[in-house]
This record gives structure tokens, sequence and C-alpha cells, in this order.
């Protein structure tokens, strides 16, 4: 024991990671007090706050199960002895599976029942993670297929019943939705904090390998499991079948939206372009600072507290000082370019820390991102048709992440490669973001005019 912790302090690079997780976590701390905006939308209605606390606390206990998986995903098939293609195809066969069971879980949910099905899910992704004690690899394919439809279900059906109770069996206003999920979008990142932190303790300081954060992640789901058997009351959504003519109809309507509308078009293009480049970017992070032998759970927990300042710049940026959703999706799009051409070029060069920065720096993007491209869904897509169009463009999405894993190889080569191609589609991204900016300046200008 005592060689294992000489040998995990001898390294620069746990070092270096533990100092940016105190020194993030502080700068976090003071931006959320000193960017705070004043909330103008609160509720103190005492039957509501319990309701939404139920809500949050099994929740958020389902969102740590599911970040605890994060941090050694990749680690954890490589310590299994199989290389980059291996890694990458087992990665893509949960991607699939997720962006398959998109359009149908919905239906899945009101027609099975909302805490039937989140009950059900939790145990499919359990088994999922215990599935990762197997070392052969069709077992572990059809693992990651579990996670992947557990995943694309599980946060839908908690959300769907929250909706329900809130308005249909509650009455509560809808204005108090928006409270209750800005809590557990806040919470959200709090908690994968926390993840990375409990993963490397379990993985690295207690020596219990790769697999020892799904282990502990088993627990948490059963607990959602659990708690949602105790405390939740069954709803349904409305008698809809899934019928062909239904589901053809809706797509057509969704297509016809995005070949019509530019803006649609601008904004769905980039959101599939931002994240293909960030699901690629969950896979090739650890690869890409092994070199260094970085704690990965205090490194993805560094990661975590840079996307909660993201937020929290958004909020000040947007909120607080009016800037634009377009000129934000700009800034996003264009430093995230350059971050991914430099760290194709520092990976080539060997300065894995150079690294680390650069993925500190895109994280931040990415809390930045998020929520101006949910501001801008609202605002561009048409409520009737919106999910059929995200839907839509979930196949390019899908398609680029792995055109651009099925590049991996297994040499530096290979890696450089990648995180160029990210940049150049990021580039593309930031193109986009400007046609999208001028074109609706434009607009907002010809409306004025004609006022």
């Amino acid at each position: 024991l005592f060689r294992i912790t000489l040998g995990i302090l001898w390294n620069r690079m746990f070092i270096i990671s533990y100092v940016s997780l105190v020194v993030l976590a502080s700068l976090c701390f003071v931006a959320h007090k000193k960017l705070k905006v004043e909330e103008h939308n609160t509720a103190t209605n005492p039957t509501f706050l319990g309701f939404q606390r139920k809500y949050l606390v099994i929740y958020l206990i389902a969102v740590l199960g599911d970040w605890l998986q994060g941090p050694y995903l990749y680690r954890l098939y490589h310590y299994r002895g199989f290389v980059g293609r291996q890694i990458a195809i087992i990665y893509l066969c949960g991607l699939v599976t997720s962006a398959f069971f998109a359009p149908s879980k919905g239906f899945l949910c009101d027609r099975f029942g909302r805490r039937t099905t989140a009950i059900c899910v939790c145990i499919l992704y359990s088994i999922s993670c215990l599935i990762t004690l197997s070392t052969n690899y069709g077992i572990l394919i059809i693992g990651r297929i579990l996670a992947g439809i557990s995943n694309s279900i599980l946060f839908q059906a908690l959300e769907i019943w929250y909706l329900h109770e809130h308005i249909e069996t509650n009455d509560f206003p809808k204005e108090w939705v928006s409270v209750t999920f800005s809590l557990a979008t806040l919470g959200s990142s709090l908690v994968a904090i926390l993840a990375g932190v409990l993963a490397d303790i379990v993985a690295e300081w207690a020596s219990l390998g790769a697999q020892s954060p799904f282990i502990l992640a088993v627990v948490f789901l059963l607990a959602t499991g659990s708690l949602i058997i105790i405390q939740w009351p069954e709803n349904y959504g409305p008698e809809k079948e899934l019928t062909v003519k239904r589901v053809s109809k809706s797509c057509s309507e969704g297509l016809k939206t995005i070949a019509q509308d530019p803006d649609v078009f601008l904004v769905g293009v980039t959101q599939s372009l931002f994240e293909s480049v960030l699901f690629v970017f969950v896979f090739i992070w650890t690869p890409t600072l092994n070199p260094a032998k970085p704690p990965l759970g205090i490194v993805f927990a560094c990661f975590m507290v840079c996307y909660v300042m993201g937020n929290i710049l958004f909020r000040y940026l947007h909120v607080g000082i009016k800037l634009s959703l377009g000129v934000l999706l700009c800034w996003t799009t264009g430093v995230s370019s350059l971050v991914f051409l430099l760290s194709s070029y520092y990976f080539a060069n060997q300065f894995p820390r150079m690294n680390f920065v650069s993925f500190l720096i895109f994280e931040l993007c990415c809390g930045v991102y998020f929520p101006t491209m949910r501001e801008l869904r609202k605002e561009t897509l048409p409520e009737d048709h919106r999910m059929s169009i995200i839907n839509w463009f979930r196949v390019p999405l899908t398609l680029m992440s792995a055109l651009i894993l099925l590049m991996f190889h297994d040499t530096s080569g290979g890696l450089s490669e990648i995180l160029l191609f990210c940049g150049v589609l990021m580039g593309i991204a930031l193109l986009s973001s400007l046609r999208f900016t001028r074109q609706h300046s434009s607009e907002e200008a010809q409306d004025e005019g004609v006022a």
C-alpha cells in the first residue's frame, strides 16, 4: 500500500490534476458569487418544494450512477487487452443503440408507464454495469448495447413522469417546471464532479481496478429503482399507437421544415457537428492523456468543474449583459476549433499536459454551448416538429462520430489525425454559426424596419 501511494504521489500529472481541481473549484465558486444573475422565477409553495425535493433526490442518485461510468470507460476495455479500434467498436455500439432508441423512447414510457419503465431500465442499466466484469469481447459489446438503451430511456422516463405529476396530478403552475429542471441541471453537474472523485477513490486509491466505478454505479442505480418503487405513483401518457403511418408523417414533416427553413437547417448542422465532436472527445480524452498517467477520475472532475463554470458564464453573458445566442454560438465553436487544432499539435509533439489544458477549455465551451443551443432550439425549431427535427439531425451526428472513431489507429498518428479532424469539423460549425448569426441579424433588422 505504501509503494502504491508513493508511486501515485510521485506522478507529476497526479499533482497537477489535484491542484487543478482545487484551483478550478475555487474559481467556480468565486464566479458563481461574482457573476450571479438575479432569479425572477422562483417558487416558495411548501407543497411544491416537497414534491420537487422528492423528484430531485431520486433524479440525482440516478445521475450519479450514470456519471460514475464516465471516467474509466476507455481504460476498462484497454485493461481487458483490447486495442483502440476494438474499443471504438464497443463504444460505437452503445452510441448507435442510444440513437436508434431515441425516437421511440417517449412512446415506450407512455405505453408501459413512466414509473415501470424507469424501474426496468434501472435494472437493465445495472446488468450492463455488471457485464463489465467479463473479459469476453462479444459479451462486453452486449453490455454496451444495454447501456445505450438504458441511458437513452432512463432520464426521459424520469423527466416526463415529473411533468405529468407537476401539471396533471398536482396542477402546479407550468412556470415552475423550469425551476425544477434548472436545479436538476445544476445538480447533475455537481454530481458529475462528485462521481469523478468517487471513481478515482475506488479505482486508484483503493486499487480496485477500472471496473470498480461501474460496480459502484450498480448500487446507485438499484437505489434509484428502489426509491421509485417506494415513493412514486404510476402515470401514463395519452393512448397513441406507434404506427408506421404516424412515424412516417412525423419524419416527413420534420424533414420538410429542415428543407424550407434556413435557420432550422443551420442550427441543426451546427448541433450535429459540435455534438459529434463531443461524442468523439468522450472516447479519445483518455488515450490522449494516457502518456502522462493521469488520475482519470480527478481529470474527469476537473472537466465537470469547467462545464459548471461555462454554465455560469452563459448566464452572465446572455441573461446578465444580453449577449446574443448567435454570438455565443460563434465563440464556442471558434474556440473549440482552435482547441482541437492545438491538441493535435500537442499530441503529435508529446505534450499531454498541454492537451489537459486544452481539454479544460473545451469543457468550458461545452458549458456555454449546451444552454445556448437549448435556447436556440426553443426559438428556432417549431414546437410541433421539434423532436422529429432533433431526431433527423441525430443521424448525421451518429454517422460522423462513427466515421471519426473508425479512423482510430493503434499509432500515435491516429489520435493526432482524429484531433485534427475534430478541429476541422468545429471550423465548419463556426462557419455555420456565423451564417446563422448574420442571417438572423438581417431578419431582425428587416422586422424592425417594417415595424
